[in-house]
């Protein structure tokens, strides 16, 4: 543990210590009073002597007659007890000296219901009557929470008094005198305790209803339950809830104590089975608590009209149950490591030892003192302060548990995309060098396919392993956790792909040949179920730059990630400098610009070769932005697969294409075709034919000048649709084009199944045609075939005339390339047609 650690922990254990203190000073001066009652201060001489009247029929009468039946023992020896039965105390005071005492007469039982005091002089005339006790009408409320009498002893003077306790329930009345001023301290320290403790629970109750709010647990609405259950329990035992609530209020609960019991019961078993997250686990010790819970609800709905001293009893059978299920509860969280709940553990020590003393102070078996009367009350303030700081311990822990499920992957427990963008950001704070390294496992995603998940993730972990095990021999790779004691270099991102961020300034090429060396130690066989997987690895760089974020440089990884494929090394970098990337935003801006009608078309111009003329041309898309400059078509194509605006960009490009070839009809260029490239994905364009038509009506386009031109992956991924759409555009006029014909694995095929009008061959047979026999071969083949089906045929990638010759020779059709003209403009395609200075070169002796 650092130093710093260490000095704050002395310095909170030193604020403990004299916190401590000052609870003891002043729990010294609290006991002080009841130390000092009159027989001992005094020379007042008490004579104790008691009588139970089981019959409760006896009066005041009869029992000055029968003083004889008086046992003459103190009181603390009375066997007090929840029958209902009248107790009759006497007590003989006499004063030997001769000064006048101020005398109180204590009754330390706020909850009696009648409580009659017959003050007599030494002739036994009846000289006062007192009446207490909570049934008792029109009393103060003093004299309702601390029950007693003043008079005064006169010197030289005796005095008797013959005491009345009828009540049901708690009927032990402990009876002590004190002197006037020893009184008035005593009363203090009672206030005292009271106030201290009734405002700790209140503010627990109010911080606890801060932290329901903003964490929305329903255990602090559970706990401040407990919390008024305890207030109510003690302000009714010890009689400072006649300052808490209304008469009426406290005087229904004197009447109902035992529901409040069940209260604070029931509340302690909800907190215990909610704080232990048994709610989580709905075992049979879940379903044991909640049994308890509702057996507690009815009986205390029960002793709402069961009397106390028969429903008392019921409830202590009860409380045994209860501590039994909550021992079980705590042991069996602790049995499995459940340490963060261990304030909650040791708030029960003082709750324990409480609830013990109080029973066994009512039963006679420990004398009656101050502090034993207030033990109770101080067990509960020492379990709600540990309890406070259980629950504060709890949001800890959920606090840590959340953080680790929000760094970690549920099934591998491996560090996450969150922790590596927590490191990025500390790195580029701290202006470090950041180059992200991912690695991944080639073909996961089809391994996936016949392993299960579970192995899945087990491949993964056992990868991880030994990555991290190469990578800890490398100080230059980041340390992604925070604590010390489990380093961990790697985050996984998922689908077989591992991360790590290098912090040290080298060439790519180190970096390069440090990641291989690496990888070549990772393993590669992995055994499943007696099969021996062939594991190979890919490995994606991307530098920081300055601009970056960490989606951007993370995204600049995955496209390293995805050209390492096709690398002989297996190992790719993105280049640092690149300002655009193929995003949402960019997708976004390419619909715009389809909208706002600031795409084109650029024509390269097909030959005719009989005529030596263009008769048509293939539309190729183009954004003439300079923002957009560095991007091929080709990804923004795939760019607009991706993000689902292919069809919009289709039918944009099939529509422009309809517009110029009218617009050439008008500049007196007819029998002029234009082909457009349709995409697999176009061929969920709802009503496609349909949609063609209505196009080429809109702007007065013959079908014949239309074409579209297929590829091979459109056939691959949907052959049915493909059929339908086909014959409906042939039905329609339209001449569909198999394109890139002779690269497929199947191409043949689609010439019997499709109602193709011409076939185009694709350039690779062309570049080398002069001097390579077989593609000779090939092409020849190619065109005769399609004369032979009656189809015509368009070769592509001519560049030099010899092979413009050739192709004449092996009487092609048609042809396009550089050498006639590269991908032009509508303008400059126009200048093209009217002139053909290239084509007429052609024939040219020169």
């Amino acid at each position: 543990m650092e130093f710093k650690t260490l000095r704050y922990h002395a310095i909170a254990v030193v604020i403990l210590i004299f916190i401590f203190f000052i609870i003891s000073t002043l729990s010294t001066n609290f006991v002080m009073p009841s130390r000092y009652t009159i027989d001992k201060i005094t020379p007042v001489y008490l004579d104790h002597a008691y009588y139970i009247d089981e019959t409760k029929a006896q009066s005041f009468e009869d029992i000055m007659n029968k003083q004889g039946q008086f046992i003459q023992q103190a009181f603390d020896t009375i066997p007090w007890s929840f029958k209902q039965q009248n107790y009759w105390l006497r007590l003989d005071l006499e004063n030997k000296s001769s000064r006048l005492e101020d005398v109180v007469v204590h009754f330390d039982n706020p909850m009696v219901d009648y409580l009659t005091i017959y003050r007599l002089n030494n002739n036994n005339q009846l000289l006062d009557t007192y009446k207490l006790g909570d049934k008792e009408p029109r009393l103060t409320l003093f004299k309702y929470s601390v029950p007693h009498i003043r008079f005064n002893l006169e010197g030289q003077s005796s005095q008797r008094f013959i005491i009345k306790i009828d009540t049901v329930g708690i009927s032990k009345t402990p009876v002590h005198l004190y002197r006037h001023k020893e009184f008035v301290e005593l009363v203090r320290s009672q206030t005292g305790i009271w106030g201290i403790f009734v405002g700790v629970l209140l503010m627990a109750s109010l911080y606890n209803l801060l932290l329901y709010f903003g964490i929305k647990d329903r255990v602090y609405l559970v706990y401040i339950g407990y919390i008024i259950s305890a207030i109510a329990l003690m302000g009714t035992v010890l009689g400072f809830g006649f300052y808490l609530w209304p008469l009426e209020w406290q005087l229904f609960i004197h009447e109902k104590i035992v529901v409040v019991n069940y209260t604070i019961a029931f509340f302690t078993l909800a907190f215990c089975t909610l704080f232990l997250r048994y709610h989580k686990d709905c075992c049979w010790r879940y379903k044991l608590s909640i049994g308890l819970l509702k057996l507690m609800l009815v009986l205390g709905m029960l002793s709402f009209f069961i009397p106390e001293n028969i429903a008392a009893p019921l409830f202590f059978v009860i409380l045994g149950l209860l501590y039994i299920v909550c021992f079980i509860l705590i042991y069996n969280k602790l049995k499995y490591g459940f340490r963060w709940a261990k304030f909650y553990v040791f708030s029960w020590i003082p709750l324990i030892i409480g609830a013990a003393i109080q029973p066994l102070e009512l039963t006679g078996v420990i004398s009656y003192s101050f502090f034993i009367r207030h033990a109770f009350l101080m067990a509960i303030l020492c379990e709600i302060v540990l309890m406070a700081m259980a629950l504060a311990d709890r949001v800890r822990y959920q606090r840590e548990r959340a953080l680790y499920h929000a760094t970690h992957t549920q099934q591998t427990k491996l560090l996450n995309s969150a922790k590596l963008k927590y490191a990025f950001i500390a790195l580029k704070t701290q202006q470090r060098s950041t180059t992200l390294c991912l690695v991944k496992i080639r073909h996961f995603n089809s391994l996936n396919t016949i392993i299960t998940p579970s192995q899945g993730y087990e491949l993964i972990k056992h990868v991880a392993h030994e990555l991290e095990c190469q990578l800890s021999f490398e100080r230059e790779f980041f340390n992604l956790n925070s604590e010390v004691n489990q380093p961990a270099k790697i985050a996984d991102l998922g689908s077989g792909v591992f991360a790590c961020i290098s912090t040290k300034n080298q060439s790519q090429h180190t970096l390069e040949t440090l990641l291989k060396k690496v990888v070549s130690k990772l393993p590669k066989i992995y055994q499943i179920k007696g099969l021996d997987l062939q594991l190979n690895y890919s490995v994606g760089i991307s530098a920081y730059g300055k601009r970056d974020d960490f989606e951007f440089w993370l995204k600049r990884g995955y496209l390293a990630l995805h050209d390492a494929k096709h690398s002989l090394t297996k190992v790719s970098s993105s280049p640092v400098h690149n300002n655009l990337t193929m995003d949402v935003a960019l997708a976004a801006k390419l619909q715009q610009a389809i909208r706002n009608d600031q795409l084109a078309l650029f024509y390269q111009p097909q030959v005719c070769l009989q005529s030596n003329s263009v008769n048509g041309a293939e539309a190729l898309l183009r954004w003439p932005n300079a923002e957009f400059k560095n991007i091929s078509i080709e990804k923004l194509i795939i760019l607009a697969e991706h993000t689902g605006i292919i069809n919009e960009l289709t039918l944009w490009v099939i529509e422009q294409a309809c517009k110029d070839i009218a617009k050439l009809a008008n500049e007196g260029v007819t029998d002029h075709s234009i082909s457009v490239n349709l995409s697999a994905k176009n061929l969920a364009i709802a009503n496609l034919t349909e949609k063609v038509e209505n196009l080429l009506i809109k702007h007065h386009v013959a079908a014949h000048l239309l074409k579209f031109e297929l590829t091979e992956s459109a056939f691959v991924e949907n052959q049915d649709a493909l059929v339908t759409l086909v014959a409906e555009l042939t039905t329609l006029g339209v001449k569909v084009v198999l394109d890139d014909f002779g690269t497929g694995y199947s191409s043949l095929s689609y010439l019997v199944d499709y109602h193709f009008s011409e076939l185009k061959v694709d350039k690779s047979f062309v570049f080398d045609l002069t001097n390579n026999r077989a593609h000779q071969v090939i092409v020849q083949t190619a065109i005769d075939m399609a004369h032979n089906l009656g189809l015509t045929i368009t070769i592509e990638g001519v560049e030099t005339q010899e092979v413009h010759e050739l192709l004449s020779t092996m009487k092609a059709d048609r042809t396009q390339g550089y050498l006639y003209a590269k991908a032009l403009p509508y303008d400059k395609y126009l200048n093209f047609l009217n002139s053909q200075y290239s084509l007429k070169m052609l024939n040219s002796p020169f």
